[in-house]
């Protein structure tokens, strides 16, 4: 194996983005990591932290010494260093932010304070807001001569008397306003607020839906204490999408920098559940062993009906659980879907039960096989196409995330019912 060679890597990856440079400190191996950040973390930017994935980050920010990483902290805008620090243990947190500043410490402990995933723990305080009656000219030498507020804004916020959000101004509108402009004679009003209560689904829904660049957010009493931008925002959604496929594919982590070990232990834990329900569905068939010993061409067609019928259903499943996600699944759309996805799965089960008929017949020349499986595909599909919109709904409705739970109750159900009607009407059949 290739020796590392710390001087080389280190000048590849000086003149690198912050993003970059976390990317390439992932790649290395656990033992070249922590020899790189001990001896060389002056030549990182001091943002790069903030770009490391979660499964890595909290191995990697051990391996800084506490020195260093104070002051990274120190470096970032208040958001990213919420949830870094969000992840540390109590002592370790209370030691990094008894050496902050008195400002960014007491600011980030109010944040904190928040439930994870809520607009409070994820919004930033920076922000730029201003009353109704001030002139253009009266912001820009404001923001010429003001050392606090933001680096970078999008818009300005119009509050009142209270610091209730009232309208904004886009930046791009007040460099093109005379200076003699008042605020009040450019504000746009329909203004769309956040709760600091707000999780991380409900607040990508708002921007998505109304197509904004940054969004205020307030207090119980309406009060705006910081805001949500669209950079945030697109990272929040992009890890949320990511979150439901794996938990789709029945993972709860991202194990791939994990060892294979701790990989294989929480994979374990969900084939574990899959082994149940497989059990479920072999004891339906030996519920009917005497007809299988009879004919062994039963036992070879079954499994094409429950593989159609856990297609089916995972086409739906995976359409609801991020419609579900989005928002787009209410009360006045919610029948209308039932009855698309039972139409959905009638119009192929019709298709398919005739091809695999035509299959059956041919392959072990049986005219009652070919009914039997033909019409078990039918029903089986347009079952399978219920129950993937049904299921993760009604799991969202107890309040489990629908992406984790929907994937193995699904299979449980179009197993079991693909096996139950293909023998129960292959038996019927044969009884006639």
């Amino acid at each position: 194996m290739k020796k590392f060679n710390k001087k080389a890597y280190i000048q590849s990856i000086k003149s690198l983005h912050s993003a970059d440079q976390a990317d390439s400190l992932e790649s290395l191996t656990t033992e070249n990591q922590a020899s790189v950040l001990k001896t060389h973390i002056k030549y990182f930017h001091p943002d790069f932290i903030a770009y490391l994935i979660e499964e890595t980050r909290d191995d990697i920010l051990h391996m800084i010494p506490n020195k260093q990483l104070v002051n990274l902290i120190r470096y970032l805008d208040l958001d990213d260093a919420v949830e870094i620090l969000g992840d540390f243990e109590t002592v370790e947190l209370v030691n990094i932010l008894s050496k902050l500043g008195t400002q960014k410490r007491e600011r980030i402990e109010e944040s904190l304070r928040y439930p994870e995933n809520s607009a409070g723990r994820l919004m930033n305080r920076d922000y730029l807001a201003m009353q109704l009656n001030i002139t253009v000219g009266d912001l820009i030498d404001q923001l010429r001569t003001s050392r606090s507020g933001p680096r970078d804004f999008y818009n300005i916020f119009i509050v009142d008397d209270l610091n209730r959000p009232i309208g904004y101004v886009p930046s791009g509108r007040v460099l093109r306003s005379k200076t003699t402009k008042k605020l009040k004679d450019i504000i746009y009003k329909d203004i769309h607020v956040i709760n600091s209560e707000d999780n991380i689904e409900d607040i990508a829904y708002t921007f998505r839906q109304y197509g904004l660049v940054s969004a205020p957010v307030v207090n119980p009493d309406n009060k705006m204490i910081g805001i949500m931008a669209v950079d945030d925002v697109v990272e929040i959604d992009h890890e949320e999408s990511e979150d439901d496929m794996r938990k789709l594919g029945g993972l709860f982590v991202n194990d791939f920098y994990k060892g294979a070990l701790t990989s294989a232990t929480s994979r374990f834990i969900w084939l574990g559940l899959n082994l149940l329900t497989a059990i479920l569905a072999s004891l339906v068939i030996d519920i009917y062993s005497d007809q299988l010993q009879q004919m062994i061409a039963i036992a070879v067609l079954m499994p094409i009906v429950a593989s159609m019928g856990g297609n089916a259903g995972t086409q739906a499943m995976t359409i609801y659980v991020r419609a579900i996600a989005t928002k787009d699944i209410n009360k006045s759309n919610y029948s209308k879907l039932i009855i698309k996805e039972f139409l959905i799965g009638t119009i192929n089960g019709l298709a398919l039960c005739l091809i695999m008929g035509l299959i059956a017949y041919f392959w072990f020349e049986s005219m009652i096989l070919a009914i039997a499986i033909s019409i078990a595909i039918l029903i089986n599909l347009g079952f399978a196409c219920l129950v993937g919109i049904i299921i993760p709904v009604t799991i969202n409705k107890l309040r489990i995330d629908p992406a984790l739970a929907s994937g193995i109750v699904l299979t449980t159900f179009t197993d079991v019912f693909g096996f139950l009607s293909f023998l129960s009407i292959a038996t019927f059949i044969l009884q006639l």
